[in-house]
């Protein structure tokens, strides 16, 4: 390998600043990789996807967590969650939707008995 091509490797972002800037620190890399994970959360949850921030309210969940759940059962929507919720006891049934979040194997059996989503 050259030193002209190694030089011009897209991941040597230390290259790429302008004249005078300083060499980045561990801060700024630690910064920018905090940003950059903040981002790919953000991106998990869709903006539009009122459903699942609802779910994540009534539950007093994170929307990724019921995200990630939604999206492990294909079958499953967020809306199917609301109406469980709001059908029943309250309580009782957002307990069992967040033991089945936690893989309980009897709140998922109860669950999909409600929905059929297995």
């Amino acid at each position: 390998m050259k030193l002209k091509d190694l030089l011009s490797e897209s991941y040597l972002k230390v290259l790429d600043r302008k004249f005078g800037e300083p060499l980045p620190t561990i801060e700024d890399t630690a910064r920018a990789y905090r940003l950059k994970q903040e981002e790919l959360d953000e991106k998990i949850v869709p903006a539009s996807d009122k459903d699942v921030k609802e779910v994540a309210s009534l539950l007093g969940k994170s929307a990724n967590d019921v995200q990630k759940f939604v999206n492990k059962y294909k079958d499953l929507d967020a809306d199917d969650l609301i109406d469980v919720i709001e059908a029943g006891d309250r309580r009782r049934s957002s307990l069992m939707i967040m033991a089945a979040m936690n893989n309980n194997s009897k709140a998922l059996r109860q669950l999909d008995k409600l929905l059929g989503f297995l």
